[in-house]
Protein backbone atom coordinates (compact mmCIF):
# COMPACT_ATOMS: atom_id res chain seq x y z
CA UNK A 1 0.00 0.00 0.00
CA UNK A 2 0.99 3.75 -0.44
CA UNK A 3 2.06 5.74 1.86
CA UNK A 4 2.71 9.24 1.96
CA UNK A 5 5.99 10.07 3.13
CA UNK A 6 5.66 13.80 4.62
CA UNK A 7 8.32 16.36 5.21
CA UNK A 8 9.55 17.97 8.23
CA UNK A 9 9.14 21.90 8.85
CA UNK A 10 11.03 23.58 11.14
CA UNK A 11 9.59 26.44 9.65
CA UNK A 12 6.66 28.80 11.36
CA UNK A 13 3.33 28.48 10.34
CA UNK A 14 3.27 31.47 8.05
CA UNK A 15 6.41 29.91 6.60
CA UNK A 16 5.20 26.83 5.88
CA UNK A 17 1.91 28.13 4.12
CA UNK A 18 3.70 29.86 1.76
CA UNK A 19 5.86 26.90 1.30
CA UNK A 20 3.13 24.70 0.69
CA UNK A 21 1.18 26.85 -1.37
CA UNK A 22 4.01 27.34 -3.63
CA UNK A 23 4.73 23.09 -3.76
CA UNK A 24 1.20 22.84 -4.82
CA UNK A 25 1.39 26.32 -7.40
CA UNK A 26 3.88 24.25 -9.24
CA UNK A 27 2.03 21.23 -9.95
CA UNK A 28 1.87 20.04 -13.46
CA UNK A 29 -1.30 20.78 -15.47
CA UNK A 30 -1.58 17.83 -17.20
CA UNK A 31 -0.74 16.10 -12.96
CA UNK A 32 -3.06 18.02 -11.68
CA UNK A 33 -5.90 17.20 -13.78
CA UNK A 34 -5.00 13.45 -12.73
CA UNK A 35 -4.85 14.13 -9.01
CA UNK A 36 -8.03 16.10 -9.43
CA UNK A 37 -10.05 13.17 -10.96
CA UNK A 38 -8.37 10.67 -8.55
CA UNK A 39 -9.63 13.08 -5.45
CA UNK A 40 -13.19 13.65 -6.65
CA UNK A 41 -13.45 9.81 -7.15
CA UNK A 42 -11.99 8.86 -3.22
CA UNK A 43 -14.26 12.20 -1.98
CA UNK A 44 -16.92 10.44 -3.42
CA UNK A 45 -16.70 7.33 -2.56
CA UNK A 46 -16.54 8.43 0.35
CA UNK A 47 -19.64 10.41 0.77
CA UNK A 48 -21.05 7.25 -0.10
CA UNK A 49 -19.44 5.27 2.15
CA UNK A 50 -20.97 7.37 5.11
CA UNK A 51 -24.48 8.23 3.27
CA UNK A 52 -24.33 11.25 3.29
CA UNK A 53 -27.10 13.34 1.94
CA UNK A 54 -26.19 16.66 2.97
CA UNK A 55 -22.51 18.15 2.20
CA UNK A 56 -21.21 21.30 2.46
CA UNK A 57 -18.46 21.68 -0.50
CA UNK A 58 -16.38 24.46 -1.56
CA UNK A 59 -15.30 26.08 -4.52
CA UNK A 60 -11.54 25.99 -5.56
CA UNK A 61 -9.05 28.48 -5.25
CA UNK A 62 -5.74 29.26 -5.07
CA UNK A 63 -4.77 26.19 -6.57
CA UNK A 64 -7.05 23.60 -4.27
CA UNK A 65 -8.02 20.24 -5.57
CA UNK A 66 -11.02 20.78 -7.57
CA UNK A 67 -14.07 18.53 -6.69
CA UNK A 68 -16.65 20.70 -8.66
CA UNK A 69 -17.24 17.71 -11.08
CA UNK A 70 -18.77 15.21 -8.92
CA UNK A 71 -20.96 18.07 -7.58
CA UNK A 72 -24.02 17.65 -10.22
CA UNK A 73 -23.90 13.60 -9.85
CA UNK A 74 -24.51 14.12 -6.10
CA UNK A 75 -27.14 16.58 -6.38
CA UNK A 76 -28.72 13.82 -9.37
CA UNK A 77 -28.54 11.26 -6.66
CA UNK A 78 -30.34 13.38 -4.29
CA UNK A 79 -27.47 15.11 -2.61
CA UNK A 80 -28.12 18.20 -0.97
CA UNK A 81 -25.07 20.73 -1.52
CA UNK A 82 -24.04 24.22 0.56
CA UNK A 83 -21.13 26.14 0.00
CA UNK A 84 -19.33 28.79 2.32
CA UNK A 85 -20.25 32.75 2.45
CA UNK A 86 -18.02 34.68 3.70
CA UNK A 87 -19.07 37.81 6.01
CA UNK A 88 -18.01 41.26 4.11
CA UNK A 89 -16.78 42.38 7.60
CA UNK A 90 -13.91 41.69 9.52
CA UNK A 91 -14.95 39.47 11.92
CA UNK A 92 -13.76 36.28 9.77
CA UNK A 93 -17.34 34.20 9.94
CA UNK A 94 -18.59 31.91 7.58
CA UNK A 95 -22.24 30.55 7.11
CA UNK A 96 -22.94 27.91 4.72
CA UNK A 97 -26.18 28.55 1.68
CA UNK A 98 -27.63 26.19 -0.14
CA UNK A 99 -26.13 25.58 -3.97
CA UNK A 100 -27.09 24.59 -7.34
CA UNK A 101 -25.70 24.55 -11.14
CA UNK A 102 -28.08 27.34 -12.28
CA UNK A 103 -27.12 29.57 -9.46
CA UNK A 104 -25.46 32.77 -10.59
CA UNK A 105 -22.14 33.10 -8.36
CA UNK A 106 -20.89 36.31 -6.83
CA UNK A 107 -17.58 36.90 -5.57
CA UNK A 108 -16.28 37.53 -2.08
CA UNK A 109 -13.58 39.92 -1.07
CA UNK A 110 -11.08 36.82 -1.68
CA UNK A 111 -12.44 36.48 -5.05
CA UNK A 112 -13.99 33.57 -4.42
CA UNK A 113 -17.30 32.23 -5.96
CA UNK A 114 -20.28 32.35 -3.67
CA UNK A 115 -24.22 31.29 -3.63
CA UNK A 116 -25.90 34.15 -2.90
CA UNK A 117 -27.39 34.26 0.83
CA UNK A 118 -30.48 33.10 1.17
CA UNK A 119 -31.68 31.37 4.84
CA UNK A 120 -28.22 29.60 6.01
CA UNK A 121 -28.15 25.69 6.70
CA UNK A 122 -26.56 25.06 10.21
CA UNK A 123 -23.43 23.20 10.18
CA UNK A 124 -25.34 20.75 13.25
CA UNK A 125 -28.09 19.46 10.23
CA UNK A 126 -24.71 18.51 8.02
CA UNK A 127 -23.44 14.90 7.23
CA UNK A 128 -20.75 16.08 6.04
CA UNK A 129 -18.02 19.49 5.73
CA UNK A 130 -15.47 19.35 2.48
CA UNK A 131 -12.98 21.41 3.87
CA UNK A 132 -10.10 22.47 1.82
CA UNK A 133 -6.70 23.01 3.10
CA UNK A 134 -2.92 24.14 3.07
CA UNK A 135 -1.42 21.53 5.09
CA UNK A 136 -2.36 18.71 7.13
CA UNK A 137 -0.52 15.60 9.23
CA UNK A 138 -0.96 12.34 10.82
CA UNK A 139 -3.03 13.97 13.58
CA UNK A 140 -5.56 15.31 11.62
CA UNK A 141 -4.10 18.80 12.20
CA UNK A 142 -5.23 20.83 9.36
CA UNK A 143 -3.07 24.43 8.06
CA UNK A 144 -5.24 26.79 6.61
CA UNK A 145 -4.64 30.01 5.02
CA UNK A 146 -4.96 31.91 8.33
CA UNK A 147 -8.40 33.60 8.66
CA UNK A 148 -9.41 30.94 10.70
CA UNK A 149 -12.97 30.55 9.36
CA UNK A 150 -13.45 27.46 9.92
CA UNK A 151 -12.16 26.92 13.11
CA UNK A 152 -14.54 29.61 13.92
CA UNK A 153 -17.61 28.33 12.48
CA UNK A 154 -16.59 25.10 14.02
CA UNK A 155 -15.67 25.60 17.49
CA UNK A 156 -19.37 24.52 18.95
CA UNK A 157 -19.13 21.18 17.24
CA UNK A 158 -15.51 20.29 18.04
CA UNK A 159 -16.51 17.16 19.93
CA UNK A 160 -19.31 16.12 17.83
CA UNK A 161 -19.10 13.27 15.38
CA UNK A 162 -21.63 15.49 12.60
CA UNK A 163 -20.93 16.71 10.30
CA UNK A 164 -17.69 14.29 9.58
CA UNK A 165 -14.82 16.98 8.70
CA UNK A 166 -12.91 16.14 5.86
CA UNK A 167 -10.06 17.60 4.38
CA UNK A 168 -9.36 17.29 0.46
CA UNK A 169 -5.45 18.19 -0.47
CA UNK A 170 -2.81 16.72 -2.25
CA UNK A 171 -0.45 14.06 -0.91
CA UNK A 172 2.52 16.49 -1.02
CA UNK A 173 1.00 19.21 1.63
CA UNK A 174 1.22 16.61 3.80
CA UNK A 175 3.92 17.75 6.80
CA UNK A 176 5.17 14.95 9.71
CA UNK A 177 4.12 17.15 12.33
CA UNK A 178 1.79 20.71 12.66
CA UNK A 179 1.55 22.43 15.97
CA UNK A 180 -1.80 22.93 16.81
CA UNK A 181 -3.14 25.96 18.60
CA UNK A 182 -6.05 25.23 21.37
CA UNK A 183 -8.48 27.00 19.00
CA UNK A 184 -7.98 24.64 15.82
CA UNK A 185 -10.31 21.79 14.72
CA UNK A 186 -8.92 18.69 14.02
CA UNK A 187 -10.16 16.35 10.67
CA UNK A 188 -11.55 13.16 10.70
CA UNK A 189 -10.63 12.10 7.89
CA UNK A 190 -8.57 13.70 4.89
CA UNK A 191 -8.92 12.59 0.85
CA UNK A 192 -6.17 13.08 -1.60
CA UNK A 193 -5.13 11.09 -4.66
CA UNK A 194 -4.22 8.14 -3.45
CA UNK A 195 -6.81 7.58 -1.21
CA UNK A 196 -8.85 8.40 2.03
CA UNK A 197 -7.47 8.21 5.37
CA UNK A 198 -9.20 8.84 8.98
CA UNK A 199 -7.40 9.84 11.83
CA UNK A 200 -7.97 7.30 14.62
CA UNK A 201 -5.66 7.47 17.82
CA UNK A 202 -3.53 10.21 16.41
CA UNK A 203 -2.43 7.78 13.87
CA UNK A 204 -3.89 7.81 10.13
CA UNK A 205 -6.36 4.78 9.69
CA UNK A 206 -6.26 3.45 5.89
CA UNK A 207 -9.37 3.32 4.58
CA UNK A 208 -8.79 2.69 1.02
CA UNK A 209 -6.15 3.52 -0.99
CA UNK A 210 -5.51 3.70 -4.99
CA UNK A 211 -2.15 2.21 -6.65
Amino acid sequence: MRQDTGQISDLSKPETRRELRLKRSQISSILRRRHDHAIGQNLYRMIKSQDAGSIACYWPFDGEPDTKPIYKRLMDEGCNLVLPVISGDDDHTMQFHPWRPDMELGKNRYGIPEPPKTEPIPLSSLDMLVIPLVGYDDSGNRLGMGAGYYDRCLESLRHQATPLRVGVAYSIQKINTLVANKWDIPLHAIVNEHGCFTFVSEQPQVNFQED
